[in-house]
């Protein structure tokens, strides 16, 4: 895969984690620590925790085609690097209670979801995308046939 198209991939990505990141520190925030307020700077936490879920898109992409079992053990190490990268931020963050244990599982069960949600709308994304293209193939064949 080619440095555009890698770059245009984590940009997507990065959007979709934004958002995902977004909803999943509001939930977390009312369900666990709901009387906290946060300042200004509170709105950088998720360009920053996408930034690094982003990450792996520059090491686990293959430039060839791979099987599903490949695919598979790309995900769960793509999903175990991004977990462990976002829990170092935890544990080293001033601002984030990692000494209460339902804080950090939260936050390492959010980032699994985040992690799942970002998959299914970047395959619905693709999905549509290979609709699309092959019924411009379909339309290409058939006007070439007659």
């Amino acid at each position: 895969m080619r440095i555009k198209e890698r770059l245009g991939e984590a940009f997507r990505l990065y959007f979709i984690l934004v958002t995902l990141i977004t909803v999943l520190l509001m939930v977390l925030g009312l369900l666990i620590d709901s009387d906290r307020t946060f300042g200004y700077e509170a709105f950088v936490s998720p360009l920053i925790y996408a930034a690094v879920g982003v990450i792996p898109v520059f090491f686990f992409n293959p430039d060839k085609e791979i099987s599903m079992k490949q695919l598979i053990i790309r995900r769960i190490i793509q999903e175990l690097s991004v977990e462990a990268l976002i829990l170092l931020i935890v544990f080293n963050a001033p601002n984030i209670p990692s000494e209460r244990i339902e804080v950090v599982i939260g936050i390492a069960v959010g980032v699994l979801v985040v992690f799942i949600l970002a998959i299914a709308v970047e395959y619905i994304f693709e999905l549509t995308q290979a609709k699309e293209m092959n019924g411009y193939l379909e339309e290409y064949r058939n006007r070439n046939k007659e």
